[in-house]
């Protein structure tokens, strides 16, 4: 006689990357007030308390998220800044950085995050360091482009791209990814 295994306690056969992907686009699709545990775990044929398992919590999975999210950002960063011209490689970097258009899953992650990285321990204490990983990369090129204060500046230039990007994100009518970069050059050494 076989036991046929039911969605409840059948371990979760796919891999940690299939969760992620499908978190992303429930994320994207209905913003994290609305994604629940029991809807993802649906999608990827599992139960919700099997995924509390794997990830402690919708904040520690949205953790992970972010964190799956940025691996893939980090690569092309690297791409991006190793070669050029300082300044072609400070307008990659603002064009990683910025959305892509309006509705950008990985803006949208992000808006959902700063808020909830006041409350949550977790979040708040990687929250900063996935913020240092891009002002690191972007002082270390403000350098090589002869600014004085790379590091403060690169906080502000920052700044000046997370605002930007949330306009941008929201669809903000007359601005554009090349309006963006051009108020981050105001900013640049000459």
């Amino acid at each position: 006689m076989t036991v046929e295994r039911t969605r409840r306690n059948r371990k979760l056969d796919r891999p940690r990357e299939r969760v992620l992907e499908e978190a992303w686009r429930l994320l994207a699709e209905k913003g994290l007030a609305d994604l629940t545990l029991a809807e993802l775990g649906r999608r990827v044929d599992t139960s919700a308390s099997h995924l509390l398992y794997y990830f402690g919590s919708k904040d520690d999975l949205l953790l992970e998220v972010v964190r799956w999210s940025e691996s893939q950002l980090r690569e092309a960063r690297a791409a991006a800044l190793a070669t050029g011209s300082v300044q072609t490689r400070l307008r990659r970097f603002c064009e990683l950085y910025l959305p892509s258009e309006p509705g950008d899953p990985r803006w949208l992650l992000w808006i959902e995050l700063w808020p909830r990285a006041l409350r949550s321990t977790s979040l708040g204490e990687h929250y900063g360091d996935f913020d240092a990983e891009w002002r690191a990369d972007l002082a270390a090129l403000l350098e090589e482009a002869g600014a004085r204060d790379a590091t403060a500046r690169a906080r502000r230039i920052c700044a000046l791209l997370d605002g930007l990007s949330v306009a941008l994100v929201l669809g903000e009518d007359g601005l554009t990814v090349k309006d963006a970069w051009k108020h981050v050059r105001a900013l640049l050494p000459d």
